[in-house]
């Protein structure tokens, strides 16, 4: 009896937790400038949620950005996809100087994560920067 109301109990905690989870994709940051504000429209048919996702920057100067969206579950757009090994792909990369906006349909509990880098750098595949590469070499 002891069994069941433990089980009981422990049961409406994960749920409990999963529901509030699913109510706004977390959001994760490794640079330095930018915030991510990131709300839930609505859900459509499919149970996938339209999400807002709204990124400013804080810092004076205009900066590049990446974003991706991770799930442990579920299959995401592969365009918006954070890569396997956690890493991000280099493209497409997005300038920011004070404020930008993106709407996506994404399973409950998708991760939003993103790199910020300054405008002479890139966001790289290991959520770093690096310089950006020029299109012509001056002799």
């Amino acid at each position: 009896m002891r069994w069941r109301i433990l089980v009981l109990t422990l049961s409406v905690v994960v749920f409990a937790e999963m529901a509030r989870a699913d109510a706004h994709a977390p959001v994760t940051s490794t640079g330095g400038c930018l915030s991510a504000d990131v709300g839930a429209l609505r859900t459509d048919d499919s149970g996938a949620v339209l999400y807002r996702i709204v990124f400013l920057n804080h810092c004076e100067a205009p900066r590049n950005f990446f974003w991706c969206a991770e799930h442990p579950y579920a299959q995401l757009p592969a365009t918006i996809a954070c890569r396997a090994q956690g890493g991000l792909g280099a493209d497409p990369r997005h300038a920011i100087r004070h404020r930008k906006e993106f709407q996506w349909h994404l399973p409950p509990g998708a991760r939003i994560r993103f790199q910020d880098c300054p405008s002479q750098e890139a966001p790289t595949a290991d959520f770093g920067c690096a310089p950006l590469a020029t299109s012509a070499t001056r002799r």
